[in-house]
């Protein structure tokens, strides 16, 4: 796993015995008397990630938000409403939506096919008319170049949307 250190730590007495080190390491307490051993954990991981929102109109169909509040690896397009893999992984995605006045079917693509959930139907989230958003998250794994957007089988509020994600490792 990813973020290990080979060091193991002994602790042995009570109260706090460290703090947050500068490169993410943690230190723990122990309770008197007690021995406990701790693997040191580096934060390791999460990249690429991004958060956009708003649409230009209320629509439907493949969504585009184009507010990026965050885009740290310039991944997601706001022309085409895209998040574009850098690199194989498994990356986290989330999103909401609400029905402009309509019950909505909101759901993932990838690569300009909805993802299946293995019941023969899509991954998707049913937003209300107008009144209890949506959402749904997703974790997948990619190919460097796979995308990821979000389609709405109706109309959805313009600025009611976000979508947004990570790559995890």
């Amino acid at each position: 796993m990813s973020g290990i250190v080979g060091s193991k730590l002994n602790i042995r007495g009570s109260g706090l015995i460290g703090s947050l080190g500068t490169d993410g390491q943690h230190l723990l307490s122990a309770g008197a008397g007690v021995t406990n051993v701790f693997e040191t954990v580096t934060a390791a991981g999460a990249s690429d990630s991004f958060y956009a929102h708003d649409m230009a109109a209320d629509g439907s169909g493949d969504l585009v938000l184009y507010i990026e509040l965050h885009d740290d690896g310039g991944n997601y397009d706001t022309t085409t409403g895209r998040y574009t893999a850098p690199s194989d992984g498994h990356y986290f995605f989330t999103f909401s939506a609400l029905g402009a006045g309509v019950a909505a079917e909101v759901y993932f693509k990838k690569n300009g096919s909805a993802i299946p959930s293995g019941l023969g139907t899509n991954i998707c989230t049913y937003t209300s008319g107008g009144t209890s958003p949506g959402a749904g998250s997703l974790i997948v794994s990619l190919s460097a170049t796979d995308y990821i957007s979000v389609y709405s089988g109706a109309n959805v509020y313009r600025e009611y949307i976000w979508f947004g994600g990570v790559k995890l490792y």
